[in-house]
Order: structure tokens, then C-alpha cells, then sequence
């Protein structure tokens, strides 16, 4: 039976449990260890139980301790775990003071405390797989429709709602709330809007804003620097501004801006399963088709990626995609490490 240094009183059979917990997880038991071990648990149905619960709390940990923003209380309960288990290395044998028990037992009560509250309180992520689809009713109302292969973070408080699109395309349905702004970020770039209709999409190197109804205002913010519109054509006026049933492209790689008109609903045929292009170059069209791809299309050449792309295509189509763009366009297609290659004639012609 386990004692505490301190005292000839057993420890309760919690704080046993998580004795023997950190002596498993810190170092292979010897095997007079492992004996004591098998006769602590066969000695009391309880001692299973209590260890069993403790395994669970001591994994419960391990799945949040590599979270953001909870690497420092990680090390933080990892130095205290230590301190203790230094302070009762002065002890003889392994019956270590009831302070160290108890101050291990602490630790994982705050960190799976403390983890559930992170968890609690952090963002919801929102996100969809290759060829899915999906809409997504928010808290207050809002609702976010989901292209495939997209990601979305949304995290609401009393003053403002801020959600971030981290790949794909997604359209926002704004409820109104004019005291708590609804804030897109995608390419750091945002978008505001209190309610309102847009979509904001992210490509390899572009976002694009498409505004349905209702008024937006696109901020750049620049490391170090505070947000500020975005300049469009060298202005940041009410002549740059977005208008219903215009699309905003950005470079991201210059800033530059423009901003065109666009078919709205074109724009939104991928909600019922099509991909429409109007002078699309193809290599951007590509990087649409691949969020439904299971086997991804590859564009070999710069030559290839420039030929524009006209048509409407069934989304998943993958194969009746390629067959129009190699019937059109002097382009190859073939397999190659488990996706299909798309090269121009002039690419793919043998040398003499």
C-alpha cells in the first residue's frame, strides 16, 4: 500500500493513481515496479478504475498541450511537475511527500481545465474536403456557404465578428448587426461589412471580393502597419469603392487592384454543382477544378495556363474538363506521379 512521507496515512486512491501515472509516463518501471504495480491494482477493484480515469485525464492533455496558445502553460505545468518530483528525489525510495501527489494532481486538473476553457473560447473552424460543399449557419444569424476544399475560422464577441478564409471560397449572407462589424480576412486583406451579400474567394495568387447587395469596405494591413482601404487605380475614394454586382481582384504578390463587372450568377453556379468561366485563363480555372479533383491536374508550362477558358463544367468532372480543353487547345494531357499533366504542343513536342 502506498504512504505518504509525510504521514503513516495511505494516500486515497486517486492520488495513488496519479503516482503511478507519472512514474509510467516518466521512465520504464523496473520490474520490482512492475510487480508492485499488478498487486496495487489487483489489491482494490477501485485502484482500476481511479488509474483507468487518470490515464484519460493524463491523454486529454497530451491532445491539447500542442495547441496555440497553450504551449506556455504546457511549460509552465511541466516546470512545476518537475520541481515536485526534484523536491521528493531527496526521499528515500519512491514514496515521494503528499505535497508532490497533490501538486501533480493540480497540474493536470489545470491543464485539462484550463485546455477545455482554450477550446471553449477559441475560434470555430469550419471547413470542406475535395468535392464538398457546405452551408453553415452562424450564431447571430449570418450564413456562410462553403465551396469545396475551403477553409473557414469564425470567433464572435460582444463588439465585433471576425472570421478568417484560409482557402477556397466562401459566400457570407450577412445578418445585420451595425454595432458588431463582419470582418472577412483572406491574403491580409479584410473585408467589412455590417449586412450585406459578397463572396471572397483565395487563388495562388489572387483574392477576389464579389459584392451581391449591400456595402463592403476592403482594408489593407500591411506588417507593422495599421489597416487603411485598399487603393484601387490609385484611389481610395468613393470612386474606388465596391458596388453590388461588381467583382474586386487583388494581386497579392503587388497590391495592385481593379476592379469589373461581373455575373452574379455565373459567379455562384458552383452552389449547384458547376464551375463556370468566362476568358478564364487556365490555370486559374485549374485551381477551381482541383477543389473537386480526386486526382489533381497539373499545368506543365506558362504557355499551356494562359489559354482562356470559356464554358460550364460539371463540378467533379474532371475527365469531361480536360477532354474540352485538349479539343480546343493545342494541349497534351497525361498521367504522371498520380496526377494528370497538362502541356502545350510546343512543351510537349519531342526534340529533334
Amino acid at each position: 500500500m502506498i504512504h505518504s512521507a509525510d504521514d503513516d496515512m495511505p494516500l486515497a486512491h486517486d492520488e495513488q493513481a496519479a503516482e503511478w501515472c507519472w512514474r509510467i509516463a516518466d521512465r520504464a518501471l523496473s520490474e520490482s515496479e512492475r510487480d508492485e504495480f499488478d498487486a496495487w491494482l489487483r489489491a482494490d477493484p477501485r485502484h482500476r478504475e481511479a488509474f483507468d480515469e487518470m490515464v484519460t485525464v493524463w491523454k486529454g492533455t497530451d491532445a491539447i498541450a500542442e495547441m496555440p496558445g497553450f504551449l506556455s502553460l504546457r511549460a509552465k505545468a511541466l516546470t512545476t511537475m518537475e520541481a515536485a518530483r526534484d523536491a521528493g528525489d531527496s526521499r528515500s525510495g519512491w514514496r515521494r511527500s503528499r505535497q508532490r501527489v497533490l501538486a501533480l494532481a493540480a497540474v493536470l486538473v489545470l491543464m485539462v481545465i484550463s485546455g477545455a476553457w482554450y477550446l471553449a473560447s477559441g475560434p470555430d473552424v469550419y471547413a470542406t474536403g475535395i468535392g464538398e460543399r457546405r452551408v453553415v449557419r452562424l450564431d447571430d444569424g449570418s450564413r456562410v456557404s462553403l465551396d469545396a476544399s475551403s477553409r473557414v475560422t469564425v470567433a464572435y464577441s460582444g463588439d465585433r465578428r471576425t472570421l478568417v478564409l484560409e482557402r477556397g471560397r466562401a459566400k457570407f449572407d450577412v445578418a445585420k448587426d451595425p454595432l458588431r462589424p463582419f470582418t472577412v480576412t483572406a491574403g491580409q486583406k479584410t473585408v467589412v461589412a455590417t449586412g450585406t451579400a459578397f463572396s471572397v474567394e483565395l487563388l495562388r495568387d489572387q483574392m477576389r471580393v464579389l459584392l451581391y447587395e449591400g456595402h463592403v469596405a476592403v482594408l489593407a494591413h500591411p506588417a507593422g502597419q495599421a489597416r487603411a482601404p485598399e487603393r484601387i487605380g490609385g484611389r481610395t475614394d468613393a470612386g474606388s469603392r465596391l458596388r453590388p454586382g461588381q467583382e474586386l481582384t487583388l494581386i497579392l504578390s503587388s497590391g495592385a487592384a481593379s476592379i469589373a463587372p461581373a455575373d452574379a450568377v455565373r459567379s455562384l453556379s458552383w452552389e449547384g454543382g458547376r464551375l463556370t468561366f468566362i476568358d478564364e485563363p487556365l490555370a486559374r480555372a485549374v485551381e477551381r477544378v482541383n477543389r473537386y479533383a480526386d486526382t489533381p491536374i497539373v499545368v506543365g508550362d506558362a504557355t499551356a495556363g494562359g489559354y482562356p477558358v470559356n464554358g460550364v463544367f460539371d463540378a467533379g468532372d474532371t475527365r469531361g474538363f480536360i477532354s474540352g480543353v485538349t479539343a480546343i487547345f493545342p494541349v497534351s494531357a497525361r498521367a504522371e506521379g498520380g496526377s494528370i499533366r497538362l502541356d502545350s504542343a510546343a512543351r510537349a513536342a519531342p526534340e529533334k
